[in-house]
């Protein structure tokens, strides 16, 4: 009995250990991405905010309107590192937006040199994470916004000699903006694409095709999706080496994106599985355009079809077509080619 119970406590002891250590797997996890970027950015500025107002460089630095914003910075942090991922997206406009024109109202204030390059250097942090998180567009705009409202907050802090750090500043935000953009754009790029056929891999059709669901859901157009898999792949690895199923997974690849719409989202989904969205399509018209891939390149391949309906999951779609493909290789010896109608 005694032994039974130490078990069980052991067990128990295991199992809260095993939570303890999830929560703070997921916590870190959750620090990494782009709201708990955010969160840790606006912290550490709320943070050096409170420095500021208790340890002032100057008599006449803002210390009134650090106190203002000082609570304001710490809960809007709160805010984001509690809220995470179920946070809507403007808000991280928002926050950083927040915390540019907070940097610059104090900037405005600014009675020393030093405290103006001090404070400046929370919009060259935002520009970093509005390069690394934000498109194109929005890194344009932000940056943009910050460089406008740094000048008109140093002219009207009227220090003189801050030409000089408006200069250094505004060079310093466009170029990390500019080049931590362009090197997440290409990251972005290479975690979407597949590294041997160039085309979507998983990751990046699972972001691609809700997309496409969600204009269909708006406009009621029908979307059709295709699971692909290679018939007799493994034997091609087995006889004729790994190079010529690489070989075969190209050309398949090229010879079907050369016969698809421009608006089809072909990917690899792993292996020799291939999934295709087709946007305004209903599963006879699919059937048509599964015949031209069929055409395109003479490998054996089954593939199954399921028709998108309104309201539903990309992953219950997918589930849909997955049944279909497995019937469908069920069914093969009864004819090379043939797709069985999924209306059942």
């Amino acid at each position: 009995m005694d032994r039974s119970r130490a078990k069980a406590r052991e067990t128990r002891q295991r199992s809260r250990s095993a939570r303890l250590l999830r929560r703070l797997d997921n916590w870190r996890a959750g620090l990494t991405t782009e709201v708990g970027s955010l969160g840790v950015l606006v912290l550490v500025a709320a943070f050096c905010l409170l420095l500021g107002t208790h340890f002032p460089i100057s008599d006449r630095a803002p210390v009134g309107l650090g106190r203002v914003f000082t609570p304001i910075g710490f809960a809007l942090a709160a805010t984001l590192l509690v809220g995470g991922t179920r946070l809507p997206r403007w808000t991280l406009h928002a926050s950083v937006a927040f915390v540019y024109v907070v940097a610059c109202g104090l900037i405005s204030q600014s009675a020393t040199n030093g405290g103006i390059m001090m404070t400046s250097w929370s919009l060259a942090w935002m520009s970093v994470y509005v390069g690394i998180f934000f498109d194109r567009r929005a890194i344009v705009l932000h940056v943009s916004a910050m460089t406008v409202l740094l000048a008109v907050a140093v002219v009207i802090a009227s220090v003189p000699g801050t030409l000089v750090e408006l200069v250094m500043m505004t060079v310093t935000m466009w170029a990390a903006a500019i080049a931590l953009g362009a090197l997440s754009e290409r990251l972005r790029s290479q975690a979407d694409a597949d590294h041997l056929t160039r085309l979507l891999n998983r990751h990046g059709f699972a972001k691609a095709a809700p997309r496409e669901l969600a204009l269909a859901d708006r406009t009621g157009y029908p979307v059709t999706l295709a699971l692909i898999d290679l018939d007799g792949f493994k034997e091609v690895n087995d006889e004729h080496g790994h190079a010529a199923g690489d070989r075969l997974l190209r050309e398949l690849a090229r010879a079907w994106e050369a016969v698809l719409r421009p608006g089809d989202l072909l990917a690899r989904y792993g292996g020799d599985e291939f999934v295709v969205l087709f946007p305004v399509t209903r599963e006879e018209d699919a059937r048509v355009a599964l015949e031209r891939l069929r055409e395109a390149h003479e490998a054996r391949w089954s593939a199954g079809l399921a028709q998108w309906r309104p309201g539903e999951s990309l992953e219950t779609c997918m589930a849909r077509a997955d049944r279909h493909l497995y019937a469908v290789k069920d069914a093969r010896g009864t004819r090379r080619g043939a797709v069985p109608s999924t209306a059942a």
